[in-house]
């Protein structure tokens, strides 16, 4: 099972907080996503974050979804709108060979300029 960990910078410290976990499993073609109920609370204590900019609600559960969870799909790019040569270059500057949207979020870090969410690999 392959993961990766979405997380909060801090508007005011660039503080990194961790919201939760993203799994993939490519065999089942699934995806899951948990809450870390001790981070976001950490991070709601020190008043990092608001709960209204948590993706889901529910500490105990695990999400599971046969598509990418919503938070991260509009990290990814709108492929329709490649020609094949486009995607092709777009892909050589990623260096991925195949466009597959679990490493295309490993490799950009899913950053938008509308939120301060990140996802990273844990080092």
């Amino acid at each position: 099972m392959e993961y990766l960990y979405l997380k909060w910078i801090d508007y005011k410290t660039n503080k990194k907080y961790l919201i939760g976990a993203l799994f993939r499993d490519k065999e089942k073609g699934k995806y899951y996503f948990k809450l870390s109920r001790a981070h976001v609370e950490k991070a709601l204590k020190e008043k990092a974050i608001s709960e209204v900019i948590l993706p889901f609600s529910d500490y105990d559960r695990i999400y599971e979804s046969d598509e990418i969870f919503a938070i991260f799909k509009i990290r990814l790019p709108k492929l329709d709108r490649f020609s094949e040569e486009e995607l092709q270059e777009f892909l050589k500057d990623l260096g991925m060979e195949e466009y597959d949207e679990f490493e295309y979020l490993r490799r950009t870090k899913g950053i938008l300029e509308t939120d301060k969410f990140i996802i990273e690999e844990e080092k």
